[in-house]
């Protein structure tokens, strides 16, 4: 190779862009060095790579190899299953296997990754054992994590039993695909049974747990991870356990989680900021949550809509529409989830006509469509504000079907401002939506009641007692020592009950001025 491509591959190296290379491209063929294998297949490398390419470019420098090798080949597979249109990397192997090139052990995890659906991934399979590469490690790993990803189980488990040389991938797939199909236990199983665990595999089952809303013992499981010390947890694992302690309100852990990015020099990105933003507000915590916001190099849509849901459901519905005009001046454009925070926080603060001109701007200014959510929001804000009509109009423009939750907002509107008798005919369009929700029966026999029909109120009783319908148990949590407690009304359950239920008695009789 010419002593003269090593400037042009230090400045192939610095390109930030398709601009700079097609610079690069251009002195390479002035140069005549674009003839030279390597240095093509860097060029074509980037464009079909790298996030800063263009797979269409390299596309046109492709069709223009006259003996495209198994690298070219493998190339092009790999930029397609990284783009939106992964099978189109299935076309380029057939394509491969036409021109007579024959796939090296490269060639079958890029194509694995192209596959979307099951059928696809059997004719690969076909094709890896045909050529011999069903016993290489990385090949069966890919092979796995393909059949996982795709909800095919049980030939996962057939390839991963029958391999002689299973890596950490293999077995943190096969958990990762058990937790994706809701089978929590047998993906705890495989994960004890691991003779070797990673931070990937302990993100997987953390992270499997939190999905299927197992969310004790996640953070169970984290502290084990903890304690273990042989692995540290990566970002994708703090991710998992700060949605696990939202859920449950144990902060001593979440701020724990804060402490230790701290103390590691942990970058906290996009994902692990917005995932404290959102552990903070739910546990009440607002200047915690607006600290995290204001250190965030770096705030996307995500980190703005979080930090705008956060204070709404918190009642700071000015500080949520200031936050929003904070975001549009920093140029960043909203999304559904920014215009449902936005319709909270109106709905909160009973801002009608704000709340009117936000949903109006989703459509006309931003082109977003309303989904459901955004118009119980809107149907909810109307209701409790007492324009009935308006909300009534509303739901009869609805591009879909209404559901309980937007007639339920009805319902308590009509109960609340005195229109009885709009509230029964609401409320019994209610039980045909949600014959199971118990809410939805007491909200139907507090309309019967406003319209002084006792008579009504009996029957829904009745009903509901026939049906086995029972209304939702109230609930409450406390954090002793960093585990988190959750109590039901009348809860029998805690192991402590006894001794809860004696003191709850003895501070009712101090807090009785009678005794």
């Amino acid at each position: 190779m010419a002593s003269c491509s090593q400037p042009l591959l230090s400045l192939l190296e610095r390109c930030s862009g398709m601009r700079e290379l097609k610079a690069v491209h251009a002195q390479a063929i002035v140069l005549g060095l674009a003839r030279y294998a390597y240095i093509a297949a860097r060029i074509l490398a980037f464009c079909a790579i790298s996030p800063r390419g263009s797979f269409s470019y390299a596309r046109q420098l492709f069709d223009r190899i006259p003996l495209a090798t198994v690298f070219h080949w493998n190339t092009m597979i790999r930029g397609c299953s990284m783009s939106r249109r992964p099978e189109e990397g299935l076309l380029f192997y057939a394509m491969m296997r036409r021109r007579g090139v024959d796939p090296n052990m490269h060639t079958f995890p890029f194509t694995l990754k192209a596959c979307i659906r099951s059928f696809y991934l059997q004719q690969v399979h076909g094709q890896l054992l045909k050529f011999g590469f069903h016993g290489d490690v990385y090949v069966v790993s890919s092979m796995v994590k393909a059949y996982a990803d795709c909800g095919n189980m049980k030939l996962a488990f057939q390839v991963f039993d029958l391999s002689p040389n299973k890596n950490v991938v293999c077995w943190t797939s096969l958990i990762s695909g058990c937790c994706a199909q809701g089978d929590v236990a047998r993906a705890r199983l495989l994960f004890d049974e691991m003779p070797e665990k990673n931070d990937s595999s302990w993100s997987a089952i953390i992270k499997g747990h939190v999905q299927n809303e197992l969310h004790a013992e996640a953070i169970e499981l984290f502290r084990t991870m903890k304690a273990s010390a042989e692995v540290k947890p990566n970002g994708s694992v703090l991710v998992s356990v700060l949605v696990a302690c939202s859920a449950l309100g144990a902060f001593a852990e979440g701020e724990w989680v804060e402490s230790y990015i701290d103390r590691e020099g942990l970058d906290c990105g996009l994902e692990l900021g917005t995932a404290l933003i959102d552990f903070y507000t739910k546990c009440g915590r607002l200047e915690d949550a607006r600290r995290v916001f204001v250190r965030m190099i770096k705030r996307d849509v995500t980190a703005w809509s979080a930090m705008i849901m956060g204070l709404a459901v918190n009642g700071r519905s000015r500080s949520a529409l200031d936050v929003f005009s904070e975001m549009l001046l920093h140029g960043v454009a909203p999304n559904a989830v920014t215009f449902i925070g936005i319709l909270c926080a109106c709905n909160h603060a009973g801002l009608v006509e704000e709340g009117r001109a936000n949903f109006k701007a989703m459509s006309e200014v931003y082109r977003i469509s309303p989904t459901v959510e955004h118009y119980s929001c809107m149907v909810d804000l109307l209701a409790r504000a007492g324009d009935l009509v308006g909300a009534a109009e509303l739901i009869g423009q609805m591009p879909m079907e209404p559901d309980g939750a937007i007639w339920g907002s009805l319902l308590r509107g009509c109960v609340s401002h005195g229109c009885a008798g709009l509230g029964v005919g609401v409320g019994r369009r209610v039980i045909e939506l949600d014959p199971r929700h118990g809410g939805r029966y007491v909200g139907l026999a507090n309309a019967y009641a406003a319209a002084g029909r006792w008579d009504g109120v009996a029957k829904v009783r009745r009903i509901m007692k026939e049906r086995g319908v029972a209304t939702d148990s109230g609930w409450s949590s406390i954090e002793v020592g960093g585990a988190a407690h959750r109590f039901l009304v009348d809860d029998r359950r805690h192991p402590h009950w006894p001794a809860i239920h004696a003191m709850l008695h003895e501070l009712n009789k101090e807090l009785d001025p009678s005794s």
